[in-house]
């Protein structure tokens, strides 16, 4: 399945790519990226993580959104 909520495409430059929310490397056409998304008060919000270690890293040391 594509994660609708990802912006990672063909054409995404490094200029333009998301930056992995835990480790701060840019995100270009990473098979293994992953994206958290939420809603909250009604704002949806997001964060993208390059892998799931990083995305693990997050969620340990996260309060619930």
């Amino acid at each position: 399945m594509i994660d609708p909520t990802s912006d990672i495409g063909e054409d995404v430059d490094e200029s333009t790519a998301p930056t992995c929310h835990t480790c701060g490397k840019k995100i270009m056409q990473e098979p293994d990226h992953r994206v958290v998304s939420w809603v909250k008060d009604g704002d949806i919000s997001h964060l993208h993580f390059c892998d799931d270690e990083c995305r693990e890293a997050w969620s340990g040391r996260r309060p619930t959104p």
